[in-house]
């Protein structure tokens, strides 16, 4: 079994993705401690739109050239930063119009969003080739980061929310420029991969399913402010480094590396097989971390914070359950991802914005009950939507 986990891209690529999670976390508890919370929330308010709108800037494009293992040539790069500026505008547009943000805000979303959009397309070229260690750093660069982000603004004393924030935009930025040029040599004197109108349907329908699942991963970071007030959002950043972070990383990890190797299986055994396998190992994995996060969160949360960010028994149970639906959802969406039709990316993307505007509607009714209310509203979302994905991946996994 120890030698099964060990072999397991998913796994390794978890612990990869872990690693990233725990500078995350890392650099969220100094942020929390170094601010005052109403502007942590706002760190962490920039830092949940920025993970949606950065993965969705190439508007598929990345999601194309992973599942094709195309080359990422000049052409394909050209047309990443196009897309990726003017998704980077239309976010901040949104920002300004939903939550009122400083202009100094708007603009550092504006640039990490383009530079992540460039940064996961760099990603992609090389997980397409299954070339997972290469790739890893451009994916999880943002939350390495975040250490010394947040290390340099407790250590200079910053209280305010743009210093970080603008870090992290640099940060972003950097990665990108650095990327561009790996992959620039790389490519060199590669044949253009564009594929026109049919690479753009293709990568737009998944675009809309990778969209749905990043809202879908910071939902309650975004509808918090508008259902239970920001000052909730502050608490919510401490229970998501401390309870959610590993369950995000693992769920990065799943699709990340299934979804190649589930395009390369011969036959429904062995996809069947394959899942199966990494289901376990997952799952081996996945309850004794539950225990110890459960021991373990609610002490340091006290210890660290001196009672001001206190997590209580049902905040860190319902972070359990949203993470173990996350985990679920993870899987049966990369069976869809792999090897559906184009029309049965389209009918996930569809099921997925209903169940992004389902789990919205939950949490604005959970709003009563606080803060877990919300958090099980948008758990239900989850629900609905990894229900819709089994059932569309099924017929998949069976011819």
């Amino acid at each position: 079994m120890l030698k099964a986990l060990y072999h397991s891209p998913a796994l390794r690529a978890a612990a990869a993705f872990g690693l990233a999670g725990a500078a995350f976390t890392i650099g969220n508890l100094i942020l929390a401690k170094a601010f005052s919370a109403q502007q942590f929330a706002l760190i962490s308010l920039v830092i949940g739109i920025i993970s949606v709108s950065g993965p969705s800037a190439p508007l598929g494009l990345d999601l194309v050239i992973a599942r094709r293992g195309l080359s990422f040539t000049s052409r394909l790069r050209i047309a990443v930063l196009v897309t990726s500026i003017a998704a980077a505008m239309a976010t901040a547009c949104i920002a300004a119009a939903l939550y009122g943000l400083h202009i100094d805000l708007l603009c550092a979303i504006f640039l990490a969003t383009a530079a992540v959009g460039v940064s996961q397309s760099t990603a992609a070229h090389f997980q397409g080739r299954r070339q997972f260690a290469a790739a890893v750093p451009y994916l999880q660069m943002s939350n390495w980061a975040l250490v010394p982000v947040a290390i340099v603004s407790a250590a200079f004393g910053f209280t305010t929310a743009l210093v970080p924030c603008a870090l992290i935009a640099l940060a972003a930025l950097t990665t990108a420029a650095v990327g561009w040029q790996r992959v620039a040599k790389l490519t060199e004197g590669d044949e253009s991969d564009f594929g026109g109108p049919t690479l753009w349907r293709e990568a737009i329908s998944l675009m809309t399913i990778s969209t749905a699942s990043g809202l879908f991963m910071q939902l309650e970071r975004l509808v918090i402010p508008m259902t239970v007030g920001i000052e909730h959002l502050a608490l919510f950043g401490v229970a998501t480094s401390l309870v959610g972070s590993p369950f995000r990383m693992i769920q990065g990890a799943v699709s990340f590396t299934i979804i190649p190797r589930l395009r390369e299986a011969q036959n429904a055994e062995e996809r069947r097989q394959l899942l199966r396998h990494e289901c376990i190992l997952i799952g081996t994995v996945l309850v004794p971390a539950c225990i110890a996060i459960w021991i373990v969160a609610p002490f340091l949360a006290h210890w660290f914070f001196g009672g001001r960010y206190d997590l209580s028994s049902a905040i860190i149970v319902a972070m359990l359950i949203s993470g173990i639906l996350k985990i679920l959802s993870s899987f049966s969406t990369s069976v869809v991802n792999a090897l559906a039709s184009h029309n049965g990316l389209r009918l996930l993307s569809a099921s997925s914005w209903v169940c992004v505007v389902l789990a919205a509607l939950l949490a604005y009714a959970g709003r009563s009950w606080g803060l877990c209310g919300v958090i099980y509203g948008v758990s239900l979302g989850w629900l609905a939507r990894c229900a819709v994905a089994i059932w569309i991946s099924a017929p998949l996994l069976r011819r």
